[in-house]
């Protein structure tokens, strides 16, 4: 017995591990990427802009607060995705982030648009355009949402309607005999 207690032991922490490494590459990942993201979007802007430090820094922020909206729509979509997967309805709290995202998207755009309306549409719409993409994954996302729990309400009627048929079924038999 005590041979197979440390042996469920070991494969408790090994599995503990697994999950631990997994976390820690998942984060490293998202750190590469994010700077992968800033540095693109920094490079392609610094050479259709020319700008100066101060404009360098008003876009790296720019560009920080959008990577930062975009990563929350996807958590909130992969976890949507994740819960449907699993058979679950995905958590309130999921749509709301995804209507928040899009809101703050929203504002961030009419703020770019507000604040640069006097460097010109050219600026504007490379600027607005990432609010554009970040807008409608959160839509698609959104949609999702929606789509699953329609589902969900869909499967609800079919088996009641099953089950009343079983019934409907079950009686007209004990009537026949």
């Amino acid at each position: 017995p005590s041979n197979v207690s440390s042996q469920t032991r070991q494969q408790e922490q090994q599995q503990g591990n697994t999950a631990d490494e997994q976390t820690r590459r998942q984060r490293r990942m998202g750190r590469e990427r994010l700077g992968g993201y800033l540095l693109f979007k920094l490079l392609l802007i610094s050479s259709v802009l020319d700008p100066g430090t101060d404009d360098l820094l008003i876009l790296f922020s720019w560009y920080m607060i959008l990577s930062f909206l975009r990563s929350l729509t996807h958590l909130a979509g992969s976890t949507a995705n994740r819960a449907s997967q699993s058979g679950q309805l995905p958590r309130p709290g999921t749509l709301r982030l995804l209507v928040a995202v899009f809101i703050c998207d929203v504002v961030a755009a009419t703020g770019c648009i507000v604040l640069f309306h006097e460097a010109g549409w050219h600026l504007i719409l490379l600027l607005t355009c990432d609010c554009a993409l970040v807008a409608a994954d959160a839509m698609a996302h959104i949609v999702k949402y929606f789509g699953v729990f329609m589902e969900e309400g869909h499967r609800r009627r079919m088996t009641s309607s099953e089950e009343e048929l079983a019934n409907l079924r079950e009686r007209s038999r004990e009537q026949l005999d």
